[in-house]
This record gives structure tokens, sequence and C-alpha cells, in this order.
């Protein structure tokens, strides 16, 4: 039932936007996104990720822009648990999710309010494979353009809350964790930027009253309108004991259409 609601909410939120949308509106370009993560674990296991993600964005003549995304995750993993009780490397389908994106029109000058909802279902298996249960995600953030700073800069804070339900397992505990990316773009010229926190954030677990704080970055070059790629990672901070992974290193490709 509340998947359903949470389906309704998502489905009514598009068709108020697009009855009060002109008919002028219109598709932007696709985007498809292949990222490739290596993560090396804190009890020395080793987990690979192929994440292709689709991205597509209705423009609204009012201003307003919908973007669909959908991520297909797939992993490889020497890690255990309830769904991998066996050493070695073993893959399968980690937990796909859509998300239902909106970006207000220029509400200041070179400012826009982003706010989105992902939805997570529990398609992969157990631990260390999914979380085994559905994830109701909002998030909210900003994007502010400084094309004179620098050369062009790009502020992109925003905070997303998983909230999960509906747990598969007697033995999961439903999430109830905080992501916050502190996002900024800086340029380098020639297409090159640096972006920290693309991709890996700070989180609070409210199950374990604790924190993670990475330090992310990515180095960025646009190739042409249609073309982009990058590679960077993630490191840990804090004791090496402290949960989660120990650092990541990843890369992606971009491609419109």
């Amino acid at each position: 039932m509340k998947f359903r609601l949470a389906i309704a909410i998502a489905g009514a939120t598009l068709a108020l936007m697009a009855g009060h949308a002109p008919a002028q509106g219109g598709w932007e370009d696709t985007r498809f996104d292949n990222w490739l993560l290596f993560q090396r674990n804190t009890n020395n296991t080793n987990q690979w990720k192929y994440d292709p993600r689709f991205y597509a964005s209705y423009r609204f003549a009012n201003g307003w822009t919908f973007t669909q995304r959908v991520d297909l995750p797939m992993i490889d993993t020497s890690d255990t648990g309830p769904g991998k009780p066996q050493t070695g490397y073993s893959g399968g389908m980690g937990d796909v999710f859509i998300e239902e994106i909106v970006r207000t029109p220029e509400v200041a000058q070179n400012l826009w309010l982003d706010a989105s909802l992902r939805i997570e279902f529990p398609t992969g298996r157990q631990s260390p494979f999914g979380a085994s249960q559905y994830q109701l995600a909002p998030n909210l953030g900003f994007t502010y353009a400084m094309p004179d700073a620098l050369r062009g800069v790009t502020v992109e804070p925003h905070a997303r809350y998983f909230w999960g339900f509906d747990p598969q397992y007697d033995n999961v505990s439903t999430s109830r964790k905080l992501d916050l990316y502190p996002a900024v773009d800086f340029g380098l010229g020639r297409g090159w930027s640096i972006a920290f926190y693309p991709e890996n954030p700070i989180t609070y677990d409210y199950r374990k009253h604790l924190w993670f704080a990475p330090i992310d970055l990515m180095v960025l070059h646009r190739v042409d309108r249609r073309f982009q790629y990058g590679f960077g990672g993630a490191y840990k901070l804090g004791h090496p004991d402290d949960p989660a992974y120990r650092y990541i290193i990843d890369a992606r490709l971009n491609f419109s259409f």
C-alpha cells in the first residue's frame, strides 16, 4: 500500500506540472551514464560494480524541468553475507531504483532549486548484493552557477533521506539514513573540471547513530556536447575500523543523444 501511494504521488506531481505547462515544451537530450566502481571494504574484501544509468528530461515552456532516472546496478563481490555465505567472487543484480527529479525555473540569477523522490526495489539478493527492502528517498538541494568565478564554479549541495520499509526477511533492519553531498564543481579550462562529492556522500545512520565521512572527488573532461568521461574515487576519513568501505575507485562515461 505504501509503495503504491508513493507511485501515485510521483505520477500526480508530473501530471500536475504537465497540466500547467504550455504545449510548446519538449524533450531534451537523453543521457546514458556508465559507471564502473571498485570498492575495497574494511574487512579486506572487494566489490566491483557496473552501474548503467538512464536520464530522460522534459523541459516545460514555463521553465520547469522533469527528469526520469533509472539505475540498473550489477555487482561482483568477494564479500560475504546472508545472500552469499561462501568466500570467493560471486555476481548478481543489485537493487534497481527509479528517481523522479524536478528542477524549478531560475529563481534568482544562476540559481535553481532541485527536488526528487527515489524509489528503490529489493531486486538484489540479500546482503552483500541488496538491502532486502523497499526504500523511499526524498532529496532536496539547489544549483548555483558562478561562471565568472575562477574558470567557472558550480555549487550543488543536496541531502537525501532513505526510509526503508517492507523488509523481505526477518533479519533485515529497515533503513533510516541521511546522505549529504556538499557538491562543488570547479572548471579547469579546455573542457576539464574537478568535482567534489559527485557520487559518494557523507552519511549518518540513524539506526546505529553513526557518521561516515569520506573525501570524494572526480576529474572530468567534456569532449563535446554529447560525450564526457571522468575518473576519481573516495577515501574514508577516520579510524580504519569504521564501517562501510576503506576506499573506492570509480570511472564514468557519459553519452547524450
